[in-house]
């Protein structure tokens, strides 16, 4: 699944989910992607699942959410998908390095969306 985010600056991120992420992840990182988003999914399980828009709302997080939340996850989990649509791009660094702010609210939505994806099976 391929998704792209219009940028406030005005470029656009393209994220792609696929089998093949959860290897990036784990080659890049050296930690288990489907671990990792688990842990993602309960801080920000409950407040998706509220949430009418595609756009998340970072300030519906309790306090006690945020003591859980590791933010490095998600650039990491957002470059997974990043390097999935374009292989060119670098390594987790260099690629935050060429925004100069990166709008986590704006992406979330989309990030949020493909990790679904990810989890979700289809019955036939």
């Amino acid at each position: 699944m391929l998704k792209v985010v219009d940028l406030p600056d005005g470029k656009q991120l393209a994220l792609r989910s696929s089998a093949a992420t959860a290897i990036l992840y784990k080659n890049q990182f050296g930690t288990d992607f489907f671990a990792d988003m688990i842990m993602l999914a309960k801080t920000f399980g409950a407040i998706q699942d509220t949430s009418d828009s595609d756009e998340f709302d970072m300030s519906e997080l309790s306090y006690e959410d945020l003591k859980h939340l590791d933010m490095t996850t998600l650039y990491k989990v957002t470059w997974a998908f990043a390097k999935n649509a374009d292989s060119s791009i670098g390594d987790l660094t260099k690629w935050l390095g060429q925004f100069d702010e990166f709008p986590l609210d704006v992406v979330l939505g989309a990030v949020m969306e493909l990790i679904q994806k990810l989890f979700s099976t289809t019955k036939n």
